[in-house]
């Protein structure tokens, strides 16, 4: 693992939580999940070489990611169902939830089904689509001509654009979960490595002592996007996806090519502690809507109670503020009790 990467990861994580409390004013939760499925296809290019595909290897593989997500999804699904009816806001609907167990909600194009239970969930379930095709494309993709490469992302591109533009806000919500327009994002990842190595013989790419420079570069670009994003009301049919593709390939590119020798802005992302939250980053991402209601049901009325309210400050207001650490502490909790212990017993 790219340390700076897991960095960002746990940057974009945490955007996505305040947004989901009501602070992002930027409204930049769309900027991390593309980060996510960018960074993903990347990383498994580097890590993975299907120079042949066989059902074993594909099976092998498959069932690697399978175990990865599934257990995890599960445990928090039956979490969030049991701190749900304790405090009283559970409503079920068994087909929905047959869905969202099986992680089918996100192909349903419906608002209800694929935000349903744990929200974050339809992530799982568009990312498990990509993982499971990311034999396929590494097998018949990555072996392809760059020039190929990016005439086929163009392709899609110049669809993707066009079918954002004639569709409202409900579809484009229905698009930005679904599995095969995120496919996009996580090929364009894939396709990054080619470029990398194309940039390695340039004279200035990867040549200095340190990579503040280009993180700089990466850093204004990504800042330009945000800007845009929220100045420009005409870009909202591509917010969510196209116009953040750029500023995060640069960003990952950038991350890869000063690997070992970064700046200060990639220093601070290798940072011991976001590395430390980056071992715990996959639950506390699934856990961040039980962490809202233990707060807000249970933790919130405790500080009031115990005197909060005469010190002139209420402890639901403080939920933006709290969500994190409450976060991180049921996340560890979980994955020293449970991810790990399931890892080893499958291992």
């Amino acid at each position: 693992m790219i340390k700076t990467i897991t960095g960002w990861r746990i940057v974009f994580v945490m955007l996505i939580i305040l947004h989901h409390v009501g602070i992002d004013q930027l409204d930049m939760m769309s900027l991390g999940v593309c980060f996510f499925f960018m960074s993903s296809g990347f990383l498994l290019s580097i890590k993975y070489q299907f120079t042949t595909l066989d059902m074993q290897s594909y099976r092998k593989f498959a069932v690697r990611r399978l175990l990865r997500i599934y257990p995890l999804h599960w445990f928090t699904l039956a979490l969030w169902l049991a701190v749900a009816g304790a405090v009283g806001v559970l409503v079920l609907k068994p087909l929905t939830l047959v869905l969202n167990a099986a992680l089918l909600h996100s192909w349903s194009l419906t608002h209800s089904i694929y935000y349903s239970y744990v929200k974050v969930s339809w992530f799982l379930g568009t990312l498990l689509f990509c993982y499971l095709c990311f034999p396929v494309l590494a097998r018949y993709y990555n072996p392809l001509r760059l020039r190929y490469k990016l005439a086929i992302l163009g392709a899609l591109a110049i669809i993707a654009i066009s079918v954002l533009a004639g569709t409202d806000d409900y579809g484009r919500t229905a698009l930005y979960v679904f599995p095969p327009a995120r496919l996009i994002d996580f090929m364009i990842g894939m396709t990054l490595p080619d470029i990398c190595q194309v940039a390695k013989r340039l004279p200035i790419v990867g040549k200095s002592d340190n990579g503040t420079d280009a993180e700089l570069i990466a850093v204004a670009l990504l800042s330009l996007a945000v800007m845009a994003h929220g100045m420009y009301p005409a870009l909202k049919p591509w917010s969510d996806t196209v116009i953040w593709w750029l500023p995060q390939a640069v960003l990952i590119m950038v991350c890869y090519l000063y690997d070992k020798h970064e700046g200060f802005i990639g220093k601070l992302m290798a940072a011991k502690p976001l590395q430390w939250v980056g071992t715990v980053c996959f639950e506390l991402f699934m856990l961040q809507a039980i962490a809202a209601l233990a707060y807000n049901y249970r933790l919130a009325p405790l500080l009031n109670h115990a005197g909060l309210e005469r010190l002139g400050l209420n402890a639901y207001d403080l939920l933006p503020w709290m969500i994190i650490p409450v976060g991180l502490a049921l996340a560890w909790m979980v994955n020293r009790l449970f991810t790990r212990p399931i890892g080893r017993l499958w291992r």
